[in-house]
């Protein structure tokens, strides 16, 4: 059975997830610095996440069921690329001989297997393309100025590289309003009887900064053991409350104080 749970950052909620029988999923909203979207991200998130929902059960490959929510959405709305609001989709389902993982975008699924071995799949696509713009708000954090006119100065002109990058033969891909970019998805299967469980993460739930948990495996380990909504939870704010003794983004570079954070931990043995 899986649990989940999502923290706001320092606006309101924009990651979304969505569970059912024999599959889990998380959507990160995709914050626009400049505020030039024609929807809220998170609003975008939370209508593909209903309209992922009744696809993923069955045998549809979960690629085609994501372009068929994406074009749902886009079509209601009349999304169009230049002002469609984006988000990142990863997706975990599993039956009794397999388990499938499929991330679109900076979202993560981490498949930890009987043997040990932990295997993370993310798609960070969308970082190495404007690779040259992160570490430039990356040394003006660790340079001590902190979150000020000046990063979000850094931060628009990385998003406008973003947007010429996005959902583009040699960039990244991104859910929006092209339903093809879900064939872009990055997709790998395993032997259900090879995993011991998956969890899914937002990019707000970085590891390293957690206090006691760090590590996708040790984190595991919390929830088998204890297997509460309310540990998920409080994982998340011990994670917050870490990042409030890095205000300025000193030691841990980031482009908010705090991201947006959602966890879902499934165990499958």
């Amino acid at each position: 059975m899986s649990i989940a749970a999502t923290l706001s950052g320092d606006s309101p909620n924009q990651d979304r997830y969505i569970l059912g029988e024999g599959f889990a999923a998380v959507l990160d909203g995709s914050t626009s610095v400049a505020g030039d979207r024609s929807h809220d991200p998170g609003w975008y998130a939370g209508r593909l996440g209903e309209a992922l929902e009744p696809l993923l059960p069955g045998d549809k490959p979960i690629a085609d069921a994501v372009a068929i929510a994406i074009a749902q959405v886009a079509e209601a709305a009349e999304l169009v690329a230049e002002t469609s609001p984006t988000s990142t989709v990863a997706v975990a389902r599993w039956n009794e001989d397999v388990v499938e993982t499929y991330a679109l975008c900076d979202s993560t699924v981490v498949v930890l297997c009987r043997d040990g071995t932990d295997h993370v799949h993310t798609d960070d696509r969308a970082g190495e393309a404007v690779a040259e713009h992160r570490a430039e708000y990356r040394a003006h954090l660790e340079a001590g100025h902190g979150y000020d006119d000046g990063l979000r100065e850094i931060l628009l002109t990385l998003q406008e590289q973003l947007a010429r990058h996005r959902n583009v033969q040699g960039g990244y891909w991104v859910a929006g309003a092209d339903p093809e970019a879900a064939y872009e998805g990055i997709s790998h299967t395993y032997s259900r009887s090879d995993v011991d469980g998956v969890i899914l993460a937002t990019d707000g739930v970085t590891l390293e900064r957690h206090p006691r948990v760090t590590t996708w495996r040790e984190l595991y380990a919390e929830v088998r053991t204890h297997g509460a909504d309310d540990l998920l939870r409080e994982l998340l704010r011990e994670l917050h409350a870490a990042e409030d003794h890095d205000p300025d983004g000193v030691r841990w570079w980031r482009s908010k104080r705090h991201d947006d954070k959602t966890l879902i931990v499934t165990p499958l043995s």
